[in-house]
């Protein structure tokens, strides 16, 4: 995962600020890598649960699903394939 953030942040310096398909391709990345981070720690929380694994499972969840909302509205593919 470490290789992917510095990817995330290697690719930043390359956004053309200026030109809508630069920004909207860097923020589809950056969005499928943050699903990516939630999901596998809703996963590791389903597989060891404690105390309060639930509400912090429900939150992560409610979280996917605004991002996906956001990805949606603006017409990006929700799938996030690994690339």
């Amino acid at each position: 995962m470490r290789s992917e953030q510095q990817d995330v942040m290697r690719a930043e310096t390359d956004i053309a600020l200026d030109q809508f398909e630069s920004v909207h391709d860097h923020l589809h990345q950056r969005l499928c890598s943050e699903l990516r981070s939630l999901q596998e720690r809703v996963d590791a929380l389903r597989e060891s649960p404690t105390a309060h694994s639930a509400s912090i499972v429900s939150t992560y969840e409610r979280l996917i699903r605004k991002k996906r909302a956001f990805m949606e509205q603006w017409g990006m593919d929700t799938g996030c394939s690994r690339r």
